[in-house]
């Protein structure tokens, strides 16, 4: 028996069993006129979630309150797939970061933006078994909601499964010392410039710092453009603050940032500023 611990929608519980374990479920109607406490159906079950740690349960569960459950049975097929072609274990985390980057994504491409990826050559070449699970993914994603992304965004999802993998050595984002202190001051930037304390558990500040991690994986080979960027204009008035730190951080680094480049990270740095 399964107590309700909390309601996250009316189609997901995070529930308690005897034992005091937690987990997630998924289900049409589950938390549909329930409170804490009720009892959860079993035979409403559709996708049971077990995450090893409590921390990334709590988070999982945060992320589902603001999310469409059909994202989170879209990123659980995806990563069903991605365990039966990748010989490495995944972590946990990547149903957190997958779910909130489809939704994000989906979200983006419903408002006219549409995710690129500079690092799509790279990734193709180099990981080739995790870019045919982005274009696995991509075509579930078609499926599922009629939208159909370009290899850019298979190699974003192939992104997402590699920083994910545990215990391979290709699966590891840099992670010197060098590239801890860029992201370290790069924080202190977007707190001091917007006067903001930034919440590290939050899925913005999870987001962000995988961006940068992904960014300075490619600073070496990256490549100038001139390519114009039509949103961006939009974006930086909309967004005066985030384009403003979006400056300085260029400065920081000293170098130029494409017009991609700048777009992706201001809307990054609006989204942590206005989760906090």
């Amino acid at each position: 028996m399964a107590v309700i611990k909390k309601i996250l929608n009316n189609n997901a519980v995070l529930v308690r069993d005897e034992n005091g374990e937690d987990f997630i479920w998924i289900g049409s109607g589950l938390g549909f006129q329930k409170r804490t406490g009720d009892v959860a159906d079993p035979n409403k079950i559709e996708k049971k979630f077990v995450l090893q740690r409590k921390q990334m349960t709590e988070k999982f569960a945060s992320l589902l309150e603001n999310i469409p459950t059909q994202y989170v049975s879209l990123t659980d097929d995806i990563i069903s797939y991605a365990k039966s072609e990748i010989p490495y274990e995944l972590s946990d985390a990547l149903y957190i970061s997958l779910t909130d980057h489809i939704a994000n994504t989906i979200r983006l491409y419903n408002d006219g933006i549409v995710n690129i990826n500079e690092l799509s050559w790279e990734v193709k070449k180099f990981y080739p078994k995790e870019f045919a699970v982005g274009n696995k993914a991509i075509e579930l994603i078609s499926e599922k909601t009629g939208i159909e992304f370009t290899e850019a965004e298979a190699g974003n999802i192939a992104l997402h499964i590699i920083n994910a993998e545990i215990n391979s050595n290709i699966g590891q984002i840099e992670n010197t010392a060098k590239t801890a202190k860029m992201i370290r001051d790069i924080l202190s930037i977007v707190r001091f410039k917007n006067k903001v304390e930034l919440n590290e558990e939050s899925l913005a500040y999870d987001r962000f710092v995988t961006h940068l991690r992904f960014f300075f994986k490619r600073l070496d080979n990256r490549k100038e453009t001139s390519v114009e960027n039509m949103l961006l204009k939009q974006v930086k008035d909309k967004y005066h603050g985030a384009y403003e730190t979006m400056k300085l951080i260029e400065k920081y680094l000293d170098i130029h940032l494409n017009e991609d480049e700048q777009l992706y990270l201001i809307l990054h740095i609006e989204k942590l500023i206005n989760r906090n």
